[in-house]
């Protein structure tokens, strides 16, 4: 009768085992969060796409106009006009636009958009008050205007359509589902909306129609933003959003802590141009010319064709 031993595994060949499971798993891993970013990079460029496209639409429903980035219906609601996207009276504060000192009939594109597409339904906000509360009667939250981080409080997943699939990396919003951010360029308040206590005297509201703009494929609308919903045009608050200190020397995008412009994907943002293309951009180093150009110059390429100001096609504004 032969010998026989039953085999084992020897402790070499069970941590062997082991690393190769480990090795496969990181793999698996890192194949899984890559599929996940790039899933949620392609849903925050339908989330521009579907934008312009509601752009689109509202600008065919008034007179080939730009969506502004902002409105002041003040006085039109004084004058008995009907405003449809306002701020709902009634809403629960957001820090920021309590900061701002944001009125009722005061708001962003953002606003028009969510109103003018009932979006309050198709996202089932159809939340009340209770009648009675305080003197006030049953409503409808954010039938009128469009969500802010109040809404986070009460929906944690609530996806947003005018924001990022990714989080701010930094700012009061860090943690929170990205801004896009609507270029000031496009803000459609009267002289005297914006300066209520100075010496303005225009309350003749200001809008670009897109026959005006001397080049809508290199002209952004929006930007991703850590701030809010628009974003200046003016050299100041963008300090540091190109990937340039004060004196010109070009800082990495990784190690940007002030500016408005939130590179949160990987070093990059994503902008939405305003013939409805997008593109994820490095920092840039200009944006466009800071005073009117000249007659006959060459304006068609900034920085790398990206345009922030100067957007039409006059010299100057009226």
């Amino acid at each position: 009768m032969s010998d026989y031993r039953k085999r084992a595994f020897t402790l070499i060949e069970i941590l062997v085992v082991i690393t190769i499971i480990a090795l496969l798993s990181a793999i698996l891993l890192v194949a899984v969060n890559t599929g996940r970013g790039a899933a949620n990079s392609a849903k925050t460029v339908v989330k521009m796409k579907q934008i312009s496209e509601w752009m689109n639409l509202w600008s065919g429903e008034n007179n080939n106009q730009v969506l502004p980035s902002q409105f002041d219906f003040t006085d039109e609601a004084n004058a008995g006009a009907p405003v449809m996207a306002r701020r709902d009276e009634h809403a629960p504060d957001d820090n920021l636009f309590d900061a701002l000192d944001r009125g009722q009939y005061q708001g962003t594109w953002s606003d028009i958009l969510w109103t003018n597409n009932s979006l309050h339904q198709t996202f089932g906000l159809l939340d009340k008050e209770d009648a009675g509360q305080g003197g006030v009667a049953s409503h409808l939250l954010w039938e009128s205007d469009s969500p802010d981080n109040s809404i986070y409080e009460l929906y944690e997943n609530f996806d947003n359509p005018f924001r990022s699939t990714f989080n701010n990396t930094r700012g009061l919003s860090e943690g929170l589902p990205g801004y896009f951010a609507a270029n000031d360029f496009f803000d459609a308040r009267s002289a005297i909306d914006n300066d209520p206590f100075g010496e303005q005297t225009s309350r003749i509201d200001r809008y670009y129609t897109y026959s005006m703009i001397h080049a809508p494929s290199r002209s952004l609308y929006l930007v991703d933003s850590v701030v809010g919903e628009t974003i200046s045009q003016q050299p100041g608050p963008w300090l540091h959003d190109f990937g340039v200190d004060a004196d010109g020397a070009i800082i990495d995008s990784g190690a940007l802590t002030s500016g408005e412009v939130d590179y949160r994907y990987k070093g990059e943002c994503l902008i939405l141009l305003l013939d409805g293309s997008t593109k994820r951009m490095a920092p840039w180093t200009e944006r466009g010319p800071e005073d009117p150009p000249s007659t006959g110059s060459d304006t068609s390429l900034y920085g790398r064709g990206i345009r922030v100001q100067q957007l039409d096609k006059r010299k100057s504004l009226p």
